[in-house]
């Protein structure tokens, strides 16, 4: 109703100072409008107030001394009004973002902080240091030299901008849910990644091949398969040559957890098949007569003849005879040997043996050395030997020693 108006902003200050008390806050405006350009009047001269309510009763205007003092106790209510109603809205809104964040980490409770931050105590002693300059150095100047002021948790503390920009992206999408809900893909994301293409969708070209080579080092594996895809190729009308029985032992045991043997039986069409039978339940790898492949199975036969011309082929079958000749040395010289006996010339080869091995050390002196013939985890009958060796003993001792339990079979074997 004044000729001037209060500047922007002040009506509202004004009323958080006085806690919504209209005429106080009129009271302190038109006191504010007297300090910057004197009483305020109705404009015009000749408005008539016919609201019917009584007028606002002001002080008479004081004298220039006293006008001062009252000027400035008013502009310094101003002032505080100000500060406080800028505190209220900075609380406010210090909530609003505290309670984004805390319904962000509801909802992403799973998400691990690689930032090092943390608002409680247990942060550690030097995070805890850097935590308290930062906030010395906040509340001292309130402003970083050259950019904005830190952001603070509403406890005195000082959010990391990892915390802000988490509390803001949560703000975000509690107010667009929908944009939220989109979550970019891995492409997006990582564009320079390449994730390789699974075996199911690679061409049955390069699925064999792939599994013909991981099945390399397995020799029974391949020699098994290969036995297998060329009945199917042979007698592809006959069912028995296209089925396979993987509770059968020989296979559980050689073929069925070899890395690549099933998967290559799958690019050749064949498909588990699980029924109940009588006395238990069947779980069968089965080939159906339209779905044997004549292109397949050549591919597949000759993928595992080339397998079987690799140095690891090779190697690996040169160590299965190997292991095949240890078995039946220590078979020989166990329940055969209890049930037969030892011939006088056995023993004394064997004893002569062990003349050039030294005397075993007492215990708690030397090392044990332990012998297995063949698979350790076969656990043949006899296989296994074991004595003390001192530190200068060489490996002719432990030759000796092994011709002494076993005839000069095994050393010559391992030489």
């Amino acid at each position: 109703r004044g000729s001037r108006s209060p500047p922007a902003g002040r009506p509202r200050h004004a009323l958080n100072a006085t806690d919504g008390d209209v005429e106080r806050a009129a009271e302190l405006l038109l006191l504010g409008a007297e300090e910057q350009g004197g009483p305020a009047s109705p404009a015009g001269g000749g408005a008539v107030d016919v609201t019917g309510n009584p007028p606002l009763r002001l002080r008479q205007p004081p004298s220039s001394g006293e006008g001062a003092n009252v000027a400035r106790r008013n502009e310094e209510q101003m002032q505080r009004a100000i500060r406080e109603s800028l505190e209220l809205d900075r609380q406010r809104e210090a909530r609003q973002l505290r309670r984004a964040e805390a319904e962000s980490a509801e909802q992403h409770r799973g998400v691990v902080d690689l930032t090092g931050d943390s608002d409680g105590e247990a942060a550690g002693g030097g995070r805890g240091q850097r935590k308290k300059k930062a906030a010395a150095a906040n509340a001292g100047g309130g402003k970083r030299a050259g950019n904005r002021p830190r952001a603070t948790d509403g406890k005195g503390g000082v959010r990391s901008a990892a915390t802000a920009n988490a509390g803001r992206a949560a703000a975000a999408r509690l107010l667009n849910p929908a944009a939220a809900a989109t979550k970019p893909t891995l492409g997006q994301t990582h564009p320079h990644v390449k994730v390789p293409t699974k075996m199911s969708d690679k061409t049955k070209e390069e699925q064999i091949m792939r599994c013909a080579n991981r099945l390399k080092p397995h020799v029974t594996a391949v020699d098994t398969l290969l036995t297998v895809l060329m009945g199917v190729r042979d007698r592809p009308g006959e069912e028995r040559y296209r089925k396979i029985d993987r509770n059968n032992a020989n296979y559980a045991a050689h073929v069925r957890d070899r890395p690549g043997a099933e998967d290559l039986l799958s690019a050749m069409n064949y498909r588990r098949i699980r029924s109940t039978i009588p006395g238990g339940e069947a779980d069968e790898l089965r080939l159906e007569r339209h779905l044997a492949d004549a292109g397949l199975l050549y591919l597949g036969i000759s993928a595992l003849e080339q397998a079987r011309l690799s140095p690891e082929y090779l190697e690996a079958k040169r160590l299965r005879g190997f292991h095949s000749e240890m078995r039946r040395i220590g078979r020989m010289n166990g329940d055969a040997l209890a049930a037969t006996g030892m011939s006088e010339s056995d023993a004394a080869v064997r004893l002569e043996f062990l003349s050039g091995c030294p005397r075993e050390p007492p215990e708690g002196r030397g090392a044990v050395v332990t012998v297995f013939l063949g698979e350790e985890s076969e656990r043949v009958p006899g296989g296994r030997v074991s004595r003390r060796f001192d530190g200068d003993d060489t490996l002719e001792d432990v030759m000796n020693w092994l011709g002494g339990c076993y005839g000069p079979e095994l050393p010559e074997r391992l030489r």
